[in-house]
């Protein structure tokens, strides 16, 4: 039978008990301080931030802000063609033929083929992309039109089923938005990793202005970021054109964008036109939201299915 420690010897080992767990108690607590504080910080910090952002909310506007030039647009929109003009006799006689040397490219035209390279890329040839020249152009496959007239072949009367805007790599699907009753008032329902469709607007290849939402960022709800590249249009239609394609069941409808612009939340209102339109539109700045980023876009071509 083991002999029981003596009392001097049990009491040291009570203190140390105590001491060790006072040690371990300590250290739980201080871990749970340091937790805190580092959370209120990050909270305080995140806090900063979006009212830094809420604060600064419209002050872009303008770069979001631009329309093709009105001596342009037609053109833009491949609509008419370009005056031809000659010269007429002066004094009845023939005016003298001016005889222009071109200069010899030869020796650059392999190394750089400025006719086959988009305009924007002329200052740095050597990081040209792969955007053809004069920007895209119609398909073969499509008739184009101009947004007043009216379709012989195809009756536009089917909703959207498809969205593709190729220079942001946009491809989805379409669907109509669901009114939302909420007492006092009605709201329409927030697409779900889709487009979503006003379908009180137009629809696709009708005269009027058909109106798409979709979001730029989703995080919390996870209803998709369809939009996220939406903003750079105002960019990109500065230096080519940006084509819409609407998809139905019947028909394919090219509409090219002619404007952007941003706008409060509480300023966005659903506009109509006499010419056959569309609106785009998504949310903005990100993590605020309370702007809006609005695209218009001018019927030009279409194909019946």
């Amino acid at each position: 039978m083991a002999t029981p420690p003596p009392a001097k010897d049990q009491e040291t080992l009570v203190k140390i008990a105590i001491t060790s767990s006072s040690k371990s108690r300590f250290s739980v607590l201080t871990i749970l301080a340091y937790g805190t504080a580092i959370l209120g910080i990050a909270l305080i910090a995140v806090s900063g931030f979006y009212l830094f952002s809420k604060s600064r909310s419209g002050s872009d506007a303008a770069e979001f802000t631009y329309s093709i030039p009105d001596d342009s647009l037609e053109s833009h929109l491949g609509v008419g063609a370009a005056a031809t003009t000659s010269i007429s006799s002066i004094d009845g006689r023939d005016p003298i033929p001016l005889e222009v040397v071109a200069p010899d490219v030869t020796r650059f035209a392999n190394l750089y083929p400025g006719d086959l390279i988009n305009p924007k890329y002329w200052s740095e040839p050597e990081w040209a992309g792969s955007d053809p020249y004069g920007g895209p152009t119609i398909p073969p496959e499509f008739t184009p039109v101009r947004s007043t007239d009216i379709f012989s072949d195809v009756n536009p009367t089917k909703a959207a089923t498809r969205i593709r805007i190729p220079s942001i790599s946009v491809d989805s699907t379409v669907e109509e938005l669901q009114v939302i009753d909420l007492g006092e008032q009605r709201s329409y329902e927030t697409p779900d990793n889709t487009v979503g469709h006003i379908p009180q607007t137009s629809l696709p290849g009708q005269q009027g202005d058909g109106w798409f939402f979709a979001h730029l960022e989703s995080f919390a709800a996870r209803e998709g970021n369809i939009f996220r590249r939406l903003p750079e249009i105002t960019e990109l239609i500065k230096q080519d054109p940006v084509d819409v394609f609407l998809e139905t069941t019947d028909a394919e409808y090219i509409y090219r964008v002619t404007g952007t612009s941003q706008v409060h939340q509480s300023e966005l209102k659903l506009t109509d036109s006499d010419d056959a339109q569309i609106t785009l539109v998504t949310c903005w700045p990100p993590r605020v939201y309370d702007q809006r980023v609005v695209v218009d876009a001018t019927l030009i071509a279409y194909r019946p299915l």
